[in-house]
């Protein structure tokens, strides 16, 4: 079942798109990394979801039904931290539980549950003013599953925060699904920060999505290719040229693309027959990250030609 699949969503400041014609879709039972630089559009597309802005144009369905009518009905399935989480400082993490509680009408026994999923049990009973930011992002995390939620959306939930709250609030979040079944969208400009535990991923630049497809899919687009230092840069881009190999020069390098181990030892062989020499050969392989950062930077055009590839 797709808990949220939005068609053709658009939404306009002042005549310019902010978000474009996004398709977005996310299944049940997926924690899904919304990626792109800041001010991309993630958070205006989440502020829609939530029902905090009106889409210009384009359609949103939660949980299999159009928001027309039923917004009130889907929210209250939906659990969200967007930007810093709020908080009386003053009160203790159970007593700002306990405020919320209140309004959301659940068992008093949910407050000791979600501190648990959280790992913040043993502070229940201390005064926020005294946490972490770390703590406090938990907190906030809690706050956001105590009425039970199906889907929780986090909006750049580990910004600020130091490399252990990131390891602690990315563990929180791999569990959220298997054990406690909840759909999980959760933006970020970091791919490094969801890798570990996004099961799909949707990457926006400038308004428009430029991928959509799990993280195997986008770690298989890496190319590997083969680089040469050699004592004749244009004699060796002939050759290689002649032979059916087209090379590339960047860096002081030239590079040629992947071959198996018998086509490169050839191609040396030939380049060394006509009296070059071989300094240095190497095997170079696109990153995760180089792909995203040449999809996020490259333009919509140069981002079609690496997902087509």
């Amino acid at each position: 079942m797709n808990i949220i699949k939005t068609s053709q969503l658009v939404k306009e400041f002042k005549g310019k798109a902010v978000v474009n014609k996004i398709d977005l879709t996310v299944s049940e039972g997926e924690i899904y990394g919304f990626l792109g630089p800041n001010g991309a559009g993630k958070t205006t597309t989440i502020r829609m979801l939530l029902g905090l802005m009106k889409p210009t144009s384009g359609s949103i369905e939660l949980f299999g039904r159009n928001i027309n009518g039923n917004h009130l009905h889907s929210l209250r399935q939906i659990g969200s931290l967007v930007e810093s989480p709020s908080y009386y400082a003053h009160l203790t993490a159970r007593e700002n539980l306990e405020v919320l509680r209140m309004v959301l009408q659940v068992p008093k026994a949910r407050i000791n549950e979600v501190l648990s999923i959280v790992n913040l049990s043993k502070y229940a009973d201390q005064r926020v003013s005294g946490f972490s930011l770390g703590m406090k992002q938990r907190l906030g995390i809690a706050a956001s599953l105590l009425g039970n939620p199906k889907l929780l959306i986090l909006d750049e939930p580990t910004n600020g925060l130091d490399p252990a709250g990131i390891h602690e609030i990315r563990d929180l979040i791999k569990h959220l699904p298997k054990e406690h079944g909840v759909t999980v969208l959760i933006s970020s400009h970091l791919l490094y920060e969801i890798d570990q535990i996004a099961t799909q991923v949707g990457i926006i630049t400038h308004g428009q999505m430029i991928y959509s497809g799990s993280i195997e899919s986008l770690r298989q687009k890496a190319k590997k290719r083969i680089w040469l230092n050699t004592s004749d840069e244009n004699k060796t881009k002939s050759l290689l040229l002649a032979s059916g190999c087209v090379p590339t020069y960047e860096n002081n390098r030239i590079f040629i693309p992947y071959m198996e181990n018998e086509k490169v030892a050839s191609a040396i062989r030939n380049l060394v027959q006509n009296g070059i020499s071989i300094y240095r050969v190497g095997e170079q392989e696109q990153s995760l990250e180089d792909i995203f950062l040449q999809l996020t930077t490259g333009g919509i055009q140069h981002a079609t030609n690496i997902t087509a590839g």
